[in-house]
């Protein structure tokens, strides 16, 4: 099971990076703010951000000031990314609602606030014994906040999915747009369940690798999540297809 944990959260880091690259790529052609802010994010989390801060806590350059400085880099680099998820979701979904446009400036100063405190903690310390108890309430803090921005899109992709099932019925939706959707809202509570779990472990002290049910949880959200994107973004052509067909009955009861 440690092996599947380990190597979900790989998957996941790949397969987000891919995406990112995609999406930041599609933006470059469409100059439209949702792709460039979902791929912009997974990037800065995925591919930059957590190397980043695995690479300042490796022996040898915890505690230096180079091993300081791409903590910091890669910390402010994931709080950017998921302060991007949060602007995606609210572009997407709720572009008109004023309560939308405050929360995701609010989990953009929040997340701000977090990573300046757990770098503060953070500087208390030498060891990683030392700094973990002091670093816990933010980094349980930043999980969280990365629950949410994952629970929110998740819930608002799987209430639009209904609105275009409605539609799909009488011809006005496109089913493979449908099942992107659906695709990214499965993610996106996968996803939300996979941080809770870390929350969870890291408010308490457990080690995730070294506790069962964490790492079900962990090992199957991860691929979840992993799936969801590369078929939602990266879709191999007979997959559409099967979509596509799928669709066909509804489409002709209409």
């Amino acid at each position: 099971m440690r092996i599947l944990a380990i190597a979900s959260l790989l998957s996941f880091a790949l397969v987000g990076s891919a995406v990112g690259v995609r999406l930041v790529l599609l933006a470059r052609r469409t100059r439209r703010l949702p792709e460039l802010s979902i791929g912009l994010g997974l990037l800065l989390i995925c591919a930059l951000g957590h190397p980043f801060c695995a690479l300042g806590r490796l022996p040898g350059m915890l505690g230096t000031p180079l091993g300081d400085g791409l903590f910091a880099l890669g910390l402010g680099l994931s709080c950017t990314g998921i302060a991007l998820l949060y602007c995606f979701t609210w572009r997407v979904f709720r572009v008109g609602e004023s309560w939308a446009r405050t929360l995701v400036i609010g989990a953009a100063l929040t997340l701000a606030l977090l990573a300046v405190g757990l770098l503060r903690a953070s500087s208390h310390a030498e060891t990683l014994s030392e700094i973990l108890p002091l670093t816990r309430p933010w980094a349980v803090g930043i999980v969280l906040a990365v629950t949410g921005a994952f629970a929110w899109t998740g819930a608002e992709s799987f209430a639009h999915a209904r609105r275009l099932q409605r539609r799909l019925a009488l011809g006005l939706a496109d089913p493979v747009v449908l099942d992107r959707f659906r695709l990214w809202g499965t993610s996106g509570l996968a996803g939300a369940a996979l941080c809770s779990t870390l929350a969870v472990c890291l408010g308490s002290g457990m080690m995730v690798l070294h506790e069962p049910v964490p790492l079900a949880i962990t090992a199957a959200a991860g691929w979840v999540v992993s799936i969801c994107w590369t078929l939602a973004f990266l879709p191999p052509a007979q997959y559409l297809r099967s979509v596509e067909r799928r669709a066909q009955p509804a489409l002709r009861t209409s």
